[in-house]
């Protein structure tokens, strides 16, 4: 018997054939199911798979599939494939922290798979990796981009979305947005970016990536679209709204304090 169907049964083996032969990536007890109308041996079977690390559990019936030719101890599911199995059809894309690293936004590296979608919060651990589902309103659904890895396909925020998510998110210091905006300011798509903020739904978002674009020197032709999304009202906004203090001089014209 060959190494990868060691200590395996006939039924585990029957079960990771199929799913091979089917490319099933996701597991789910359907599946198992399916193969074994025997709704007891079906639940038996992916339990011993997942104790002979086999399957690796997402969430109630959901299991991601080892390949049968891979060592347990050296494989690990490629983090992105992993979120995408985990919303299955829910609406998501793969962004915050993620991607400010993964544009080139930010050098650190993050610690967490972030999967902001339209369902549900919620936070686990799978094969060593923290992952944080946020839920966000339909409306800020939206620059969503299409990849594919390995042969799955992912959604991931485009750049210019990334950015808007990066200036409502900016890790702690609203400094560090504005690092990276300017630091690529050449290298993204400036109308796209002041047309995703327009269409964002917080003012004090549009507020501060609005004072920070024209110090950035983009023309106040360019921002006319977005200072006008701003509204009269004389509400202030804080430029850093991780600082307590809110001292700091007036900008009449987007409305902010800036309390660097």
């Amino acid at each position: 018997m060959k190494n990868g169907y060691k200590n395996l049964s006939k039924d585990e083996i029957y079960l990771i054939s199929r799913a091979e032969y089917e490319k099933q990536k996701l597991i789910t007890t359907e599946f198992a199911q399916k193969l074994f109308p025997d709704k007891n041996k079906a639940s038996r079977v992916l339990v011993f798979l997942t104790q002979k690390g086999r399957l690796i559990r997402i969430e109630k019936g959901k299991y991601i599939l080892v390949p049968i030719k891979a060592p347990n101890q050296q494989w690990m599911p490629n983090e992105f494939i992993v979120a995408s199995l985990w919303m299955g059809e829910t609406p998501y894309y793969i962004g915050y922290f993620t991607m400010y690293n993964y544009w080139g936004f930010t050098d650190q590296i993050p610690r967490t798979i972030f999967i902001l979608n339209t369902d549900k919060s919620s936070k686990k651990d799978i094969s060593g990796i923290r992952y944080e589902a946020v839920k966000i309103k339909k409306e800020k659904y939206y620059g969503v981009q299409k990849i594919k890895v390995e042969d799955q396909e992912v959604f991931i925020s485009d750049k210019e979305r990334t950015l808007v998510d990066f200036v409502s998110n900016p890790l702690g210091s609203i400094r560090n947005f504005e690092v990276a905006l300017q630091d690529n300011i050449k290298n993204i798509d400036i109308e796209k970016f002041i047309k995703y903020l327009v269409r964002f739904p917080v003012v004090s978002v549009r507020k501060r990536a609005g004072f920070l674009l024209e110090e950035a020197g983009c023309s106040k032709e360019s921002l006319e679209s977005l200072r006008k999304a701003i509204g009269t009202k004389r509400v202030l906004t804080p430029l850093d709204a991780y600082k307590k203090s809110r001292k700091g001089k007036i900008n009449k014209e987007w409305k902010i304090i800036v309390n660097r």
